[in-house]
């Protein structure tokens, strides 16, 4: 029996005269052939080239069989493992298949079969991609539909595609309203993991002792109150996926909590003594950046580095020109729908004030501004409709007039006097923190001694008037 077309095949087994023997008829049936005798051989040989089919002895020198089996679906989800078994090792080899193998090969050999097996894991393994090739191509679509086709996004599309399908947890990153959470859930969707949950949970919206509740569960009277057994987000994302949305504001000790988690795969609930194992991706997110507040000291290296097995960076809308009228005439048609309208189109007047608009809060904030104008809107979209408020950027603001820094005087028409007056007062207050920021390079600390205000006060106003903490 000849081999359908040419492959790789890897073959580990401690006994060398079966290995030789393996290599000699695959290899004459047309395949390339490489061989190891133990587990640390086949880790290595598998991190070097991805193999069309392994041929994987069950019992090895460390690490052992289910090990390597383990390390190759985490290298390469979609490889075919073929579990080679004496007869008193059957039930060894069905262990496997439920952990993943692809199928099992029982000592002594029939040549045919050998060949029969991998010949059809190959095929397998080719149908698998050209599926993988058309699940990639629709979510790619999908996301086109909904986000845009700007570069920015069509970089973000290819980080999807190309982790989608692996169990790599995954930092998002991106200023708040980016669409950090509809990123995590394509994730997941073009995930092997599609079949199971997805399941959210916001770290910043809850106290320390919440947070360890809400993720392990508890225990029937585990504390006052807890008069049953609850499961926590972790079981509840078991065989699927975990999102958690803003990490980075998650207590230390919770995140020692996590970690051990996320190395140990097994959770206790509070007030229980006995492990439950899980199976869970996690995606984390963050409109802060990670490896920053490792350096404050504020998220623990060890929690970031495990985290960091890959990394996906939204740009905000204001850096994705392409997008924003996409998004508006998206988010206006869904709106219209909702209300029994007729899809409404925009002034050329209101374009060009969706495109010059710096747009602090992000995707959410155009989908809020577009449900509002598609209310008061009668027959076409307006400048007036949109009600945006502009602010110069910081860098523009200040003129010097005898060495004495000038405010520009906002008269935006349609304005009253109070928000001319407050909009004036908020650029002022940019103007005086940003100037102080950069004299203490960027130590927030420092900035809120030199102004005799306290730091909660000073991070209010940063939040407040969208000022960027990026170093100077």
């Amino acid at each position: 029996m000849k081999a359908i077309d040419s492959g790789y095949v890897l073959i580990i087994d401690d006994n060398k005269d079966i290995c030789d023997l393996l290599t000699h008829l695959l290899e004459q049936a047309g395949y390339q052939t490489q061989q190891g005798y133990d587990g640390a051989t086949a880790i290595k040989l598998l991190a070097q080239r991805e193999p069309d089919v392994l041929l994987l002895d069950s019992v090895i020198p460390e690490p052992n069989g289910m090990a390597v089996l383990a390390k190759a679906h985490l290298l390469y989800p979609q490889l075919p493992v073929i579990i080679i078994t004496g007869t008193a090792g059957i039930l060894s080899a069905v262990c496997a298949i439920k952990a993943g193998a692809w199928d099992y090969l029982p000592k002594p050999f029939d040549n045919n079969r050998v060949l029969e097996l991998v010949n059809r894991a190959v095929q397998t393994r080719e149908n698998r991609c050209d599926s993988n090739d058309q699940v990639n191509k629709d979510t790619s679509d999908r996301i086109l539909a909904i986000m845009g086709s700007s570069p920015e996004t069509q970089r973000v599309i290819k980080d999807i595609v190309r982790v989608a399908h692996t169990d790599f947890s995954v930092i998002i990153q991106g200023e708040t309203g980016t669409g950090k959470e509809l990123i995590a859930k394509k994730i997941h969707l073009a995930s092997q993991r599609a079949k199971a949950d997805f399941v959210p949970i916001d770290c910043g919206a809850m106290s320390d002792s919440l947070i360890e509740n809400e993720l392990f569960g508890h225990e029937k009277g585990s504390y006052t109150g807890a008069d049953h057994v609850c499961i926590g987000k972790f079981e509840a994302a078991n065989g699927g996926t975990l999102f958690l949305d803003e990490i980075a504001n998650m207590s230390l000790s919770a995140q020692a909590k996590l970690l051990r988690v996320l190395q140990e795969r097994v959770i206790y609930r509070i007030g229980a003594i006995k492990p439950i194992p899980v199976n869970v991706r996690v995606l984390a997110a963050s409109n802060e950046d990670l490896l920053d507040a490792v350096v404050k000291g504020t998220f623990r290296e060890d929690l970031y580095y495990r985290l960091n097995e890959y990394v996906i960076r939204l740009e905000p809308l204001r850096n994705r020109h392409e997008d924003i009228l996409f998004l508006a005439h998206r988010f206006m048609e869904e709106t219209c729908l909702e209300l029994g309208k007729e899809p409404l189109d925009f002034s050329i007047a209101a374009k060009e004030s969706l495109l010059r608009y710096r747009w602090p809060g992000n995707v959410r904030e155009l989908r809020a501004v577009m449900r509002r104008a598609a209310l008061i809107s009668e027959n076409e979209v307006d400048v007036e409709d949109l009600g945006l408020v502009f602010r110069e950027t910081a860098a523009s603001l200040p003129t010097k007039k005898n060495n004495i820094d000038v405010i520009p005087n906002f008269c935006l028409e349609g304005s009253s006097l109070k928000e001319i007056t407050q909009l004036n007062i908020d650029e002022i207050e940019r103007i005086i923190i940003q100037d102080t920021l950069k004299k203490t390079g960027n130590n927030k600390a420092e900035a809120a001694r030199r102004l005799n205000i306290d730091y909660k006060t000073l991070c209010s106003k940063l939040k407040k008037i969208n000022i960027s903490e990026e170093k100077s």
